[in-house]
């Protein structure tokens, strides 16, 4: 096993008891506890630097003919991805390619207009941009789905408790009702104009093209979809950060605000973060374990742009357990479609994304609104 990995073991390891002792206001042993993080960190860095420059010791161990293996695979899938798209012929070594397991297929398009899903290689780059943005769509709970609508089972709150009973006595037997959630799926997607210059080379990664743009328009629609369901709980309106506490600590139940998050806005997160505490010290602290993330009496706080979040003359804060509050039924996927006469006069190609997806209330008594008046 490379050291790196074994570094990289220590630190998922290192980040856990982190989050577990500051969970517990274990403040001492978790900054403590961080400095070693911190340490191998470092250590794994420096690993990875030195396996990049030695290669592993490649005399003993020869890895360049996998490398380049994998490169070549690499480049001929997406090779024939674009080639589906575009609608250009494939040559016998990329037929054969095409026609192994997991290569891209059609899906619920003629050839000739295109339509082909994104495989994974492609999604990737995707994912990528994803992460760089601030999504509410991974604080949900999500439920892939194969059909543009449905039921799904739902359990609600449970309060009953367990019976006793004697042995060899029967167990009183209770009533268990599952609720339907229904659902519907939406398709959203976007058009992204490129150059046929660009286009003429096969290898170009198309999913690199309009993958940032279609990531952009994709995760503000989600947050959007996402928001506008929560904005139909019945708002509470409170007077400073106390109200945000007791709502976590009082009106939620206690096993969702073991889970429970803070969603708010610039100018909320702004209004936390000039608060102090009775001895005068910032009332927001960082996570040990990712000191850009801020913490609420231990509970993370999620921020989303001012343009996307607003409520007049109020401060909104979101609070308790989304992935118990909201479902999203994800048809997974990223469909592309191709048109170059909608181009012609520009010399370019037309590219269509497409994703489809829907967002329902799981339990509303999950998370609660809380308002507070922007003075």
């Amino acid at each position: 096993m490379k050291k790196s990995e074994e570094l990289r073991r220590t630190i998922n390891d290192l980040k856990t008891e982190v989050e577990n002792l500051q969970a517990a206001e274990q403040y001492d042993d978790a900054a403590a506890k961080a400095k070693e993080l911190e340490e191998a960190i470092n250590q794994y860095n420096a690993a990875k630097a030195i396996e990049k420059v030695q290669g592993l010791d490649v005399t003993n161990n020869p890895l360049e003919p996998e490398n380049k293996n994998a490169a070549v695979t690499a480049n001929l899938k997406n090779r024939i991805f674009n080639k589906l798209v575009l609608g250009r012929p494939l040559t016998e070594e990329e037929t054969a390619a095409y026609n192994t397991a997991g290569t891209p297929g059609l899906v619920e398009a003629s050839p000739e207009k295109g339509g082909y899903v994104v495989p994974e290689e492609q999604m990737n780059t995707v994912y990528e941009y994803r992460r760089q943005m601030v999504s509410l769509k991974p604080y949900c709970n999500i439920t892939p789905v194969t059909y543009l609508s449905g039921r799904m089972p739902a359990m609600g709150t449970e309060t009953g408790v367990l019976t006793e009973f004697d042995e060899l006595n029967e167990i009183k037997q209770s009533d268990f009702d599952f609720e339907q959630k229904t659902y519907n799926v939406k398709t959203y997607g976007d058009i992204i104009p490129v150059s046929n210059q660009l286009l003429a080379d096969n290898d170009v990664n198309i999913m690199s093209i309009i993958g940032r743009r279609f990531t952009r328009k994709a995760v503000n629609t989600e947050n959007a979809s996402i928001l506008s369901l929560l904005k139909a709980i019945s708002a509470t309106t409170i007077t400073d950060y106390k109200g945000i506490v007791k709502g976590l600590f009082k009106t939620l139940d206690p096993t969702i605000a073991l889970s429970a998050k803070i969603f708010t806005n610039q100018t909320g997160l702004d209004y936390l973060a000039e608060l102090d505490d009775a001895q005068k010290r910032p009332l927001l602290t960082p996570d040990l374990a990712n000191p850009q993330q801020l913490l609420l009496r231990g509970h993370q706080i999620v921020s989303l742009p001012d343009s996307l979040l607003t409520v007049e003359g109020q401060i909104p804060f979101f609070v308790g357990s989304m992935s118990d509050a909201v479902a999203f039924y994800d048809r997974k996927g990223v469909e592309v479609a191709v048109s170059t006469e909608a181009g012609f006069t520009r010399y370019a190609t037309y590219i269509r994304a497409i994703e489809r997806y829907d967002v329902k209330m799981l339990d509303k008594e999950a998370i609660v609104l809380l308002q507070i008046a922007n003075a």
